[in-house]
């Protein structure tokens, strides 16, 4: 028997996102590639559970018309306002397990279940409520950063100097094409999964501030340059340790392959510029 179903509908899809700047791409292209989106789910506010329900319906508030629109203008790429758009029903997620939960999810009938940033663990009862299985998409090395079998991936060039969320909105875009692409072959029985090797596998917990601390005269100048640029808008102090010494550091303003002269010191101060502090390989300026 063929695994090749007759595609006479879309595949339908149930997403479960965030309201932060990831989820959105991904929204949008399984949009954008006629896929029909039957619900959104994103997990509800931190707070007291035992006096909420597990689920409810998340409903678009009335809003007047604003005679500054650009005030509003962070809320134009949430899934919330993408999916009450298209006229989607948006539920608010407390408890994952429960079945209520799982019962109004059940009622969708998904063929594919969509993952993009969802803060909440899913339970096996809901992974195995679509017809054809569950993805998700990945922004991370792999297998070093693993998740399940692959059906899809592509290279991500790093340039110096990137930051944290300018990498992500690059990863979100090209996640959500080859989310749509992947729920697609999905759904028509066509996708072949890529078994990653567990044995390269590693873990990775949340960073503390012990993450934020640069060992200088370890790293070379480039990487203590680009992880700077990566990690400073995350609001965590960022300290470098030369030596003895700890800095705090706001920026990294740039960096040289070449090792500076500075005498006998490890830092050269030039308060006007940022100063200059000696690498294992090649020095770099922060400020």
């Amino acid at each position: 028997m063929s695994n090749t179903v007759q595609t006479a509908r879309p595949p339908r899809v149930l997403f479960l996102g965030m309201q932060g700047n990831f989820s959105y791409p991904p929204l949008r292209a399984l949009l954008d590639a006629g896929i029909e989106v039957c619900a959104v789910v994103i997990p509800a506010a931190p707070g007291p559970m035992q006096d909420q329900p597990a689920i409810r319906r998340r409903e678009q508030p009335q809003t007047s018309r604003s005679m500054l629109p650009v005030l509003q203008s962070s809320l134009q790429t949430s899934i919330l306002q993408l999916a009450w758009k298209r006229q989607i029903p948006v539920w608010e997620v407390h408890r994952m397990n429960d079945p209520g939960t799982i019962n109004v999810l059940i009622g969708y009938q998904p063929d594919v279940i969509c993952v993009a940033c969802f803060s909440k663990r899913i339970p096996r009862a809901i992974l195995d409520i679509p017809r054809f299985g569950c993805l998700n998409v990945h922004p991370s090395l792999l297998p070093a950063n693993r998740a399940g079998p692959i059906l899809a991936r592509e290279v991500v060039d790093v340039p110096d100097g990137i930051s944290y969320s300018q990498l992500e909105a690059q990863c979100a875009e090209l996640g959500g094409r080859l989310l749509a692409r992947s729920a697609w072959n999905l759904y028509k029985g066509v996708a072949v999964p890529a078994i990653q090797d567990e044995t390269k596998s590693s873990y990775h917990g949340f960073p503390s501030d012990d993450d934020f601390v640069v060992p200088v005269l370890k790293w070379s100048a480039r990487h203590v340059y680009n992880f700077i640029c990566g990690v400073a808008s995350w609001g965590t102090p960022l300290t470098l340790r030369v030596g003895n010494r700890s800095m705090f550091v706001e920026k990294a303003i740039s960096y040289s392959h070449k090792n500076m002269d500075y005498g006998n010191s490890d830092v050269d101060s030039q308060p006007s510029e940022g100063f200059w502090v000696r690498c294992k390989q090649g020095s770099v300026r922060v400020k």
